[in-house]
């Protein structure tokens, strides 16, 4: 999850920038008092509000992912740098090869354990049968 959250603040974090630029120039213009400034700032308005509409889902894969890592990471997530994506694969990558080496190691013990186990009940089963030949054997002795 780190590292697809970590991928999404990166990809999006332009589209969440521009948004907040736009908003910004936005609030700039509604500030002027100059001729036509209400036309400037309803333009600015509109062109802000469409570019989040078209992009609503990069903004809010962005915001997801940032508030993911804050919650995650706590204190030692900060926004303005990226998060160490690369570090974190190679360190993925690490823990998969180990993964998959002691899950050759475990299937091969659990091999070792079923044949264990069929030979411990074919010795059985050889004991029950010499178990009861001798005891049949004692049993014809006794009665002579």
């Amino acid at each position: 999850m780190h590292i697809q959250h970590s991928g999404n603040f990166k990809q999006y974090r332009s589209f969440k920038a521009k948004c907040e630029s736009l908003y910004a120039e936005y609030k700039t213009a509604k500030k002027s008092t100059a001729f036509g400034a209400k036309r400037k700032v309803q333009k600015a308005l509109d062109a802000a509000n469409d570019y989040h509409r078209e992009h609503k889902w990069q903004i809010t894969a962005f915001e997801t992912a940032e508030q993911y890592l804050k919650d995650v990471l706590q204190g030692r997530f900060d926004p303005k740098k990226l998060p160490p994506i690369t570090k974190w694969k190679t360190e993925q990558a690490e823990l998969l090869s180990q993964k998959s080496a002691l899950n050759g190691k475990y299937q091969k013990l659990k091999d070792d354990v079923n044949q264990v186990s069929r030979i411990r009940s074919n010795v059985y089963d050889i004991m029950a049968v010499e178990r009861r030949r001798t005891q049949t054997i004692n049993r014809h002795d006794w009665g002579r």
